[in-house]
């Protein structure tokens, strides 16, 4: 068997002969940037549903500035709708929480440890927040048995001075933990909780996803640290291919189709990898798109206009 780095295209001007030790290694490196690129895909998943999930409540509140849609019909498809945005989210982040699992296992197969640290940090989240515990039950309970809220709040309530005060419109998506204690299947030990904190027998369902949200981002962040030299080095690995390709056949030579490649003793490939950095470049992207995340319990999106106050 020959070991190579060609390209696939008629325009190949040549190849240039690797050991069996270097393709394996470049081998893997593609393989692994490609497994961490699909890490922040599947991360990407439940940032873009988390944003569809807020600006929903937004638009929703919106109309209700605009239209005062408040009959009863409308205020049904709007609860449908908020439920459907968050039983989406619960969905990618489940997704997210079991594949990313399988993500590093693929990664790390010859150390176990690295994904087992992960494992046991998702376990310390379960344990220390709240709102990480309630989606993972809510999810649950949302797949097998019920709806994920079991009402929505349309509030309007007045801000700023007796004068010069304005109407502020928000949507609040509620839990009713009598309801959940009803069906006789949702957690225990979290509906006790949820007891706990309700008013008016409701819980309002979103400071306390905005925890598991951050939370999922704190555990992601833990993940990119913990990879962190790795992908570098193995960037670096296929930086090294782009390199030696080019000092043999010019500096403009275009890398379009470069692979590296197997051949047999009649020449006949028998694999072939393709070798290019456009999606090292897109996880990349994503990388520096979703990294925001931490103190999310603290921020809040509005469009309320704040009245200048006069110098006295």
């Amino acid at each position: 068997m020959k070991y190579g780095i060609t390209k696939t295209t008629f325009s190949s001007p040549g190849s240039v002969e690797i050991n069996k030790n270097e393709y394996e290694k470049i081998r893997d490196a593609r393989e692994n940037l490609f497994e961490t690129l699909f890490l922040e895909e599947k991360f990407d998943l439940v940032a873009e549903n988390y944003y569809e999930y807020e600006t929903e409540l937004l638009s929703i509140a919106s109309r209700m500035m605009v239209f005062h849609d408040d009959d009863y019909f409308s205020m049904g498809d709007e609860r449908n709708l908020v439920g459907r945005r968050i039983a989406n989210l619960m969905s990618a982040c489940r997704l997210y929480l079991d594949q990313s699992s399988h993500h590093l296992n693929k990664i790390y197969k010859d150390i176990p440890d690295v994904a087992a640290e992960i494992e046991i940090e998702k376990s310390k989240k379960y344990d220390s927040v709240l709102g990480y515990r309630l989606m993972e039950a809510l999810r649950n309970y949302t797949q097998h048995r019920g709806f994920p809220i079991h009402t929505v709040r349309f509030s309007s309530k007045r801000v700023g001075g007796i004068e010069n005060f304005q109407l502020l419109h928000n949507v609040i998506p509620l839990l009713k933990p009598f309801a959940l204690a009803e069906d006789g299947k949702f957690k225990k030990s979290i509906l006790n909780e949820l007891l706990e904190i309700q008013n008016d027998e409701y819980v309002d369902i979103r400071p306390l996803l905005r925890e598991y949200i951050e939370a999922i981002g704190k555990l992601h962040e833990l993940i990119r640290e913990k990879m962190k030299l790795d992908v570098q080095n193995w960037e670096e690995i296929l930086n090294k291919v782009f390199d030696r390709y080019k000092e043999k056949f010019g500096a403009d030579t275009s890398l379009v189709g470069l692979a590296i490649v197997i051949e047999n003793e009649v020449g006949k490939w028998e694999e072939h990898k393709t070798i290019f950095s456009e999606f090292i470049e897109k996880r990349k992207k994503l990388e520096l798109k979703n990294r925001f995340f931490n103190n999310l319990h603290k921020k809040s999106a509005s469009n309320e206009v704040f009245q200048k106050k006069e110098n006295s």
